[in-house]
């Protein structure tokens, strides 16, 4: 399916944020609130080009993020037993000097060493590289370059989601924490299966009170601990592969890797690690040669900085998580 202009437009402010109502969407794109629904329908649940997605800033909830990549021995993997397992909460297989890709979430070194062994019991494993989330290099952004057009970006002053509005996820608040009662489970739950439910949805499927869930999300958005309502995009019907650089880096110039990844678009999310590799990448390409056009740029501008560099390339997600499965058990 080739996009049209409109639907680009519509692609992208979803991606900013999916809670912009119909009307306002439509103000925006200059068609009527009908359009934007039928369009809507016909991109997410016909095409399937993204699904609506939210997501959580982890940390505030006292949880550290790591990074493991994994040689197998054997290829055949029992990913029924490796879902199964809680706290890890994505699972990529890939090609290149590693089999898998997962991401870990945990409070203690005592969960992580617990994960780890009954990853090590269900995997015949060669190698493994562990390293651990410092901060952001660059945020996540759901604008990839298919869709990144102009289009003006809504405002609701009544409606304090809309202070989610930039192209990459919003910075989160260090040093604030954030405990969840069962109020809050209930919300976040309907939240998880439905981006896009009003507030008299959500009110309906949890039994609280309008007001109440406008405040607590609200307070939310304000914390940072929702840091974006977008959209999970499927690369491929973009015709969009995914590349993962891990790096080594040593006395690196922070802001002149931030200035390039922020001009850079088919980057989506560069993180500082602590660990072998301190550095992770993510990138899309739409061919050999314009990722050979990228990674030579990265190249240039990490120059003497690089100590050590391999390269994953995305085959399939086998896992993806919106929220850590503890917190409501």
């Amino acid at each position: 399916m080739e996009l049209n202009l409109r639907q680009k437009k519509i692609l992208k402010l979803l991606a900013i944020n999916c809670r912009f109502s119909n009307k306002d969407i439509g103000k925006a794109v200059q068609i009527s609130e009908d359009s934007v629904a039928y369009q809507i329908d016909n991109l997410i649940n016909k095409e399937k080009f993204a699904k609506f997605n939210t997501t959580f800033y982890y940390p505030l909830l006292g949880y550290n993020h790591y990074h493991i990549w994994i040689k197998l021995n054997d290829l055949e993997v029992n990913y029924t037993k490796l879902n199964d397992i809680k706290g890890l909460t994505s699972i990529n297989s890939s090609f290149g000097k590693f089999d898998l890709q997962l991401i870990i979430l945990t409070k203690t070194k005592k969960e992580l060493q617990n994960i780890i062994k009954k990853i090590k019991s269900i995997l015949s494993i060669k190698k493994y590289k562990l390293s651990k989330f410092n901060s952001f290099y660059k945020r996540f952004t759901n604008i990839l370059p298919p869709i990144d057009v102009n289009v003006i970006i809504p405002k609701n002053k009544k409606d304090y989601v809309y202070e989610l509005r930039d192209r990459v996820y919003s910075q989160p608040k260090e040093g604030v924490k954030i405990k969840i009662d069962n109020k809050d489970g209930k919300i976040i739950k309907e939240l998880l299966k439905n981006p896009r439910a009003s507030y008299l949805q959500l009110s309906r499927k949890t039994g609280l009170n309008h007001e109440t869930i406008r405040y607590r999300i609200k307070n939310y958005v304000k914390t940072r601990f929702i840091n974006n309502f977008g959209l999970l995009q499927d690369f491929k019907k973009y015709k969009l592969y995914t590349t993962y650089f891990l790096l080594n880096l040593k006395n690196l110039d922070e802001k002149k890797f931030k200035d390039f990844l922020i001009m850079n678009n088919n980057i989506f999310y560069c993180a500082k690690l602590e660990g072998e590799y301190n550095c992770i990448v993510y990138l899309v390409s739409s061919n050999p040669q314009e990722l050979g056009e990228h990674f030579s740029n990265l190249m240039k501008v990490l120059g003497t900085s690089i100590k050590k560099i391999d390269l994953l390339f995305l085959d399939k997600i086998h896992k993806y998580v919106q929220f850590p499965e503890g917190e409501f058990s």
